[in-house]
């Protein structure tokens, strides 16, 4: 009786440590398994299209008054505003750094009609208005179409107006695309654009802006990183909106020289980071209102319902997550290279869409 009892109790003390032993051995494995997924969450940023990027660190300078500012943005413009609160997928983008740039600007950059075949005006922020000395991408693109080149780009600035801008012509303040355009058809008075550089061929008696061949208009990343809502249902030509600003853009320069081609080029691809980090890019930093790459979509979407050629920036140059280190200076602007990168897609469009007119 005593053996069967001490066999009985052996057996029930191997079945629990057995179970101790298979309880242990889950448990150690459930853990390794988290370990390993770890690292995968904190080094790298999947982007919404599936594009895989580790995350960089980035050298920064101590800040300037410009660091918080408008990309390219000169002294005396608003700070950039955070996106709205509680939107789904947002980003605060209070955490982007938006590089400043300093403008350079020698005798090439051109303010007197030369003869040339072709009349170019190009309208932008500062990816057109940095650089002024005969490696920017107007004067660039210009030399390939034999042209005469008016750079109105304005750097810092968007397509939008605020919504506090008020849109009166007698006390009009605002410097974005749609001054710009209003400016060429002489509804405004040229006094805002007192310290850029386009002031002085708006203001140029030699500048005839119905002459013009092609208009390219070049704005979207200032309005990404001001939230700038995309477009406004039922109000197709809402000012305070991207695609509202470039439908209002492209009528009225249309007016101004009926026979000009009107050029939109969609904002290019982007690298957001945070002062040290990088915290995603133009496929997957949201704020509020989309993507850069909803921007991009706008665009082109509006291109091709308003009779504008689309030059698709973001996507057809090549400039990814791959290539971002050799075109781009500092996540958004562009190096040497990706300038010329540029304005060789620019002159091959403007070159053919010549031929086929031609022809």
């Amino acid at each position: 009786m005593k053996n069967k009892k001490s066999l009985k109790m052996i057996s029930l003390l191997t079945a629990a440590t057995f179970a101790v032993i298979m309880m242990s051995g889950c448990s150690a494995r459930e853990e390794k398994s988290r370990n390993d997924e770890t690292p995968l969450s904190e080094n790298v940023i999947l982007t919404e299209t599936g594009e895989v990027l580790e995350k960089e660190e980035q050298e920064v300078s101590e800040p300037t008054p410009q660091t918080s500012q408008a990309a390219g943005e000169q002294e005396g413009e608003s700070e950039t505003e955070e996106s709205p609160a509680g939107e789904s997928g947002a980003h605060d983008m209070s955490l982007v750094v938006e590089p400043p740039q300093q403008q350079v600007i020698t005798e090439e950059d051109q303010t007197e009609p030369q003869g040339n075949e072709l009349q170019l005006v190009f309208l932008g922020d500062s990816i057109f208005d940095t650089y002024r000395d005969g490696t920017g991408i107007p004067y660039r693109t210009a030399v390939q179409c034999d042209a005469d080149v008016y750079n109105l780009a304005i750097g810092g600035t968007c397509a939008a107006l605020d919504i506090y801008d008020p849109q009166g012509s007698e006390e009009w303040t605002s410097r974005s695309m749609v001054g710009v355009v209003n400016a060429i058809a002489g509804k405004i008075p040229t006094d805002i654009f007192a310290n850029d550089a386009a002031k002085a061929i708006l203001d140029n008696p030699n500048v005839d802006f119905s002459k013009t061949d092609y208009f390219i208009v070049e704005y979207g990343t200032n309005d990404f990183f001001n939230s700038v809502p995309l477009d406004s249902e039922g109000e197709i030509f809402n000012l305070t909106t991207y695609a509202g600003a470039l439908r209002y853009a492209v009528g009225t320069l249309q007016d101004v020289a009926p026979d000009a081609t009107i050029i939109l080029c969609s904002p290019a691809y982007a690298r957001f980071f945070d002062g040290t980090w990088m915290i995603g890019d133009g496929n997957s930093v949201n704020n509020g209102q989309g993507t850069l790459f909803d921007y991009k979509g706008i665009c082109q979407y509006v291109a091709k319902s308003n009779q504008a050629l689309f030059f698709n920036a973001y996507e057809d140059l090549g400039v990814d997550g791959y290539t971002a280190e050799e075109y781009l200076e500092d996540g958004v602007h562009f190096s040497d290279a990706g300038r010329q990168l540029y304005a060789d897609a620019l002159a091959e469009m403007i070159l053919k869409y010549e031929e086929t007119k031609n022809n």
